[in-house]
């Protein structure tokens, strides 16, 4: 059994690091009932609400889920629309974290991809690219 906790705990961990290393100011709710896990403040009076998720590399691409599981026995997973503004993906096999908006993944449910590499059948039409969301090191 996966230690989905001590998982989550250390996608959030690396997805902060990797905003403040690029000089962004992030806070956290002082609940954990909130929907998002860390918000951004983009020092205009706005803030953008992130939910954290650990991908994982699979054929070239970051997986990613888009809803949470409460982990009870019999539960269905609960989407986050409305609810957060963007996505942060920490991947181990590529060290690197990456900021999603919701808008670049409008009408995905499930799960969500980021393009490491190449699509073996050329596809270049609605590719997600990883580099282009990646908060950098």
């Amino acid at each position: 059994m996966k230690d989905t906790t001590a998982q989550g705990d250390i996608a959030e961990w690396q997805i902060v690091a990797a905003l403040v290393r690029r000089g962004r100011k992030v806070l956290r709710p002082v609940s954990s009932a909130s929907r998002y896990d860390v918000a951004i403040d983009n020092l205009d009076g706005t803030m953008t609400r992130v939910q954290c998720k650990m991908g994982r590399l699979r054929d070239g691409r970051i997986e990613f889920r888009l809803y949470s599981m409460s982990g009870h026995q019999g539960t269905r997973g609960r989407a986050y629309a409305g609810e957060v503004d963007a996505f942060g993906v920490y991947c181990p096999a590529t060290r690197q974290s990456y900021l999603v908006p919701v808008s670049a993944i409008a009408g995905r449910t499930g799960s969500a991809c980021l393009r490491v590499s190449p699509a073996r059948n050329g596809q270049r039409t609605g590719i997600r690219g990883a580099a282009e969301f990646a908060i950098g090191s």
